[in-house]
């Protein structure tokens, strides 16, 4: 459960490091 846990977290960062200059 914690390493689901923490896969969440990198794609989470991955995702929202991605859409940062879109939106900006």
């Amino acid at each position: 459960m914690f390493l689901l846990y923490e896969y969440d977290i990198f794609w989470a960062f991955l995702i929202i490091s991605s859409l940062i200059p879109i939106l900006v």
